[in-house]
């Protein structure tokens, strides 16, 4: 029996999309990081593990990260009035924080130039610049987008933005065309949804990014995919964690904190004072012995890095302990107390504790 000819063949109609922009910010909503819309560009996961769940680890390139933005992060000038733009200088201002309610998302910004009326947006990266056609890798020019959109949002004018690698040392310009423009204000939206949904997006599937994620060992990528599609998982070997125990122990010695850096400083007999500086990420525990002051602005650092501090006597007895808050992921905790008043998911749960328990 022929096939009937082709043109006689008809095809199912196309599946028709619908968009669903995500609706404005309230008092009520809170406003989404525009680094938060890089990693949903990245990958939809990893954004909602640390803007909804709360999940974070630090790797040796978030380190890297937070040290490229100690200079930027430190603040310098200010940013003018729209309408006071075209009136202005030249000028530069550091660490500027701008909000749009209208897209719902809020941005701490590097860097924006001002320039003949125009401002533009500059976000440092660590790294070196990607040898790639646009310049950059797309959630790079999407979080300079949005810091565009908001600069807009505001009344100022935005020509192009730029991305500066500290690692090569390069600045790249970063077209401010009707297609990034289109996907970013996608990107915010899906995010948002995806947030106010709150369902976990799957995984990627065998993604060399997640190789590389400071979030795998959280994530389970490849041990979700496994019990989906039977994949096995590979190897994530995560780096060697470098930081050590720091030890104070000079009597009147104060420990303060200068951007992502502890600064120990200690005062001799001719009442000269010496500085030591020791990066935080360095550090996995602080020990203070005997009369040795801490600062607020410092125990706040090493508490949201999850770093504990010990005090001790002079003679090195341990007095106590300040720790942080740890795990901050709500979900699972109100998924594991359900499963635990959960007759039938308890029954089919114990069998398996009482066959490892007898390994």
């Amino acid at each position: 029996m022929s096939s009937p000819p082709s043109e006689l063949v008809s095809s199912p109609p196309a599946q028709l999309t619908l968009e669903l922009p995500a609706p404005p910010a309230t008092a009520e909503t809170p406003l989404v990081p525009v680094r938060m819309v890089n990693e949903y560009v990245y990958c939809p996961r990893l954004a909602f593990l640390e803007w909804v769940d709360g999940e974070w680890a630090d790797s040796g390139d978030t380190e890297e990260g937070r040290r490229a933005h100690v200079r930027v992060d430190a603040g310098g000038g200010k940013l003018p009035a729209p309408d006071e733009i075209d009136e202005k200088p030249d000028f530069v201002a550091r660490s500027v924080m701008l909000a749009s309610d209208a897209l719902g998302i809020i941005a701490k910004m590097d860097l924006v130039e001002g320039e003949d009326g125009t401002v533009t947006p500059i976000d440092t990266k660590k790294g070196k610049r990607p040898h790639v056609p646009e310049g950059a890798y797309e959630p790079e020019r999407v979080q300079v987008c949005a810091q565009a959109l908001i600069l807009e949002d505001a009344g100022y004018k935005v020509g192009e933005g730029a991305i500066w690698y500290a690692g090569s040392r390069e600045r790249v310009r970063i077209p401010l065309d009707a297609e990034l423009r289109a996907a970013t204000r996608a990107a915010i939206s899906n995010l948002r949804l995806t947030a106010a949904s709150g369902r976990l997006p799957p995984p990627l599937v065998d993604s060399p990014k997640c190789t590389k994620c400071s979030l795998a060992g959280i994530c389970l990528p490849d041990e979700v995919t496994f019990f989906r599609n039977k994949l096995p998982p590979r190897p994530l070997n995560p780096a060697a964690d470098t930081a050590l125990p720091l030890y104070v122990q000079e009597p009147g010695a104060r420990v303060t904190k200068s951007g992502e850096v502890l600064v120990i400083e200690v005062e001799d007999a001719e009442k000269n004072k010496k500085k030591t500086e020791v990066a935080i990420g360095d550090v996995s525990e602080l020990v203070l012995h005997g009369p040795v002051s801490l600062t607020t602005p410092a125990l706040g650092a090493l508490l949201r890095d999850e770093i504990p501090v010990t005090y001790a006597s002079t003679g090195g007895w341990v007095l106590g302990h300040t720790v942080s808050t740890g795990h901050r992921n709500v979900a699972i905790r109100i998924a594991q107390s359900r499963a635990a008043f959960d007759e039938r998911r308890a029954l089919v749960f114990a069998p398996s504790m009482v066959g490892n328990s007898r390994k």
